[in-house]
């Protein structure tokens, strides 16, 4: 079990998520978030540094990988559920927002080869 950071709008305070990692490899950790907690939430803040969190979603399906750095802020994250830009998967750069950025780009060879292990650690 373990926590992730979101800044709630509401208070202008990072509250806390729980989750239940499922599986892990290396740096990588699929994870689901614990009953009661609303998968809406983006997570903006990890408990370790470097780490990287495929989010399983209520269907079984991994839902987003989220990367974060040496400070355990939000670095990138990878949507594979929703449209952006007309992209399925796609992916955001962080570079210190507090909210979620409003470009994309598409998913790169090396980032496609991670959604494959993610989807195969979390079956």
């Amino acid at each position: 079990m373990g926590s992730f950071r979101y800044y709630n709008e509401e208070t202008g305070q990072f509250d806390k998520l729980s989750y239940t990692t499922v599986a892990r490899e290396g740096n990588l950790k699929v994870v689901v978030l614990n009953e009661g907690e609303n998968q809406i939430k983006p997570i903006e803040l990890a408990n370790s540094p470097n780490s990287i969190y495929a989010i399983k979603n209520n269907k079984g399906e991994i839902s987003s990988i989220n990367f974060f750095g040496e400070d355990k802020r939000k670095t990138k994250q990878i949507d594979l559920k929703h449209k952006h830009q007309g992209m399925i998967p796609h992916v955001h750069e962080f570079h210190g927002e507090k909210y979620h950025p409003s470009s994309a780009r598409p998913c790169n060879k090396e980032e496609l080869e991670l959604i494959s292990r993610a989807k195969e650690l979390a079956k």
